[in-house]
């Protein structure tokens, strides 16, 4: 008998809505006596998220799937031109009412067993005001690295000391997350005073929130985690990653076609010979920027099956060139943190125990010792 609910309110894209997805799925794999319910929340920029998300309701029965009406507009252009990530969180944060109204009308009245916590994604950050609206506890699903968790932290703590923003002219930045310096430059999500905002905004509400669940593993981020764990005003932080759909699950029909046939090309070419040019689930070029890519692969001398900040055409083939003929060590590092990843699972390992507190949590239980 299900004795304890959950409810997950992932973001609207599909790398925040798998993540999530996977998270319940192994949730009931060490647990099985939790009832879970996803709310998915429509994309107004991508379609094929509801095609997703009834691909995924079909393959993960055991999870309730409950799609938020559609009644919110999109995004102006204007706003979007101006910030994608303020735009975005405030498109989220218009869901607020229509987020509670389902929760009570089709979570709470479906079913009496109460609600463990709401596990809101990163950027939904609005819905931890919910949760404490209806007397429940909640948690963040935090999908990227846990120094970004860090430096998201850090940019609250910086607008609550009244600190200035990021600024083109000011020398490298000494943040606790990261062990070099960082330079402006290399931080484009936050040029904008808007984009600052938005992303503090966030970290100051993941300070509301029951505990922080980070889609990683203590020994890839020693030093951002240090940098979490000697901080005694969070919430407690769960490293229970990385979480990987290992089976291609997540994909059907034609999606899990492609995927084999990327599989089986990959496989049948010589190994070390492949290297993987990855732009993120979002990332688009202009023409000249395609060109560039084009150009430095050209020049590279390797063969090639597909075609943020500008990057010269030198700087692409300088880079495949050494990779491919002095990545030795980079593969061999790689090859350690996949190894590292599988121990981290297992039994017994980091992101293991975490799992076990963190399910503890959810269920009044006593916190297990690494």
């Amino acid at each position: 008998m299900k004795k304890t609910q959950l409810v997950f309110v992932p973001a609207p894209g599909f790398g925040h809505l798998v993540p999530a997805v996977q998270l319940a799925k192994t949730v009931l794999e060490r647990n099985d006596s939790f009832l879970i319910t996803m709310l998915a929340i429509n994309n107004p920029f991508d379609g094929g998220i509801s095609k997703n998300i009834k691909s995924l309701a079909s393959i993960y029965t055991e999870i309730r799937f409950i799609e938020i009406p559609e009644t919110i507009p999109a995004p102006p252009p204007d706003a979007l031109a101006v910030s994608p990530a303020s735009a975005f969180t405030s498109y989220i944060n218009d869901h607020k009412t229509l987020v509670k109204d389902t929760i009570v009308n089709l979570v709470m009245a479906h079913n009496p067993a109460p609600i463990a916590s709401v596990v809101v994604d990163m950027f939904c950050t609005a819905f931890i005001d919910v949760s404490k609206e209806l007397g429940v506890p909640s948690h963040v699903f935090y999908t990227c690295d846990a120094a970004f968790l860090a430096l998201t932290l850090y940019l609250s703590d910086r607008e609550d000391k009244g600190e200035p923003k990021f600024s083109p002219t000011d020398p490298d930045y000494i943040i606790p997350c990261y062990s070099n310096p960082v330079p402006y430059r290399v931080m484009p999500l936050l040029h904008t005073d808007v984009a600052y905002e938005a992303i503090a905004n966030h970290g100051r509400k993941f300070k509301d929130s029951n505990g922080i669940i980070v889609n990683t593993f203590s020994e890839a981020e020693s030093h951002a985690v240090s940098a979490l764990l000697a901080r005694d005003d969070i919430p407690p932080i769960f490293n229970v990653g990385p979480l990987i759909d290992h089976t291609g699950k997540s994909l059907s029909g034609s999606d899990a076609v492609k995927r084999d046939e990327i599989l089986k090309w990959l496989d049948d070419q010589p190994e070390k010979s492949v290297v993987f040019l990855c732009f993120g689930s979002r990332g688009c070029f202009d023409e000249a920027q395609l060109k560039e890519i084009a150009i430095g692969l050209e020049r590279s001398g390797r063969r090639r099956d597909c075609p943020t900040d500008f990057v010269k055409a030198e700087v692409i083939t300088k880079a495949v060139k050494t990779m491919m003929e002095q990545g030795g060590e980079l593969r061999n590092k790689a090859k350690e943190t996949s190894e590292m990843a599988k121990k981290a699972v297992m039994e017994g390992g980091s992101s293991y125990v975490a799992f076990g507190n963190l399910i503890d949590q959810w269920l009044g239980s006593k916190p297990r010792r690494a």
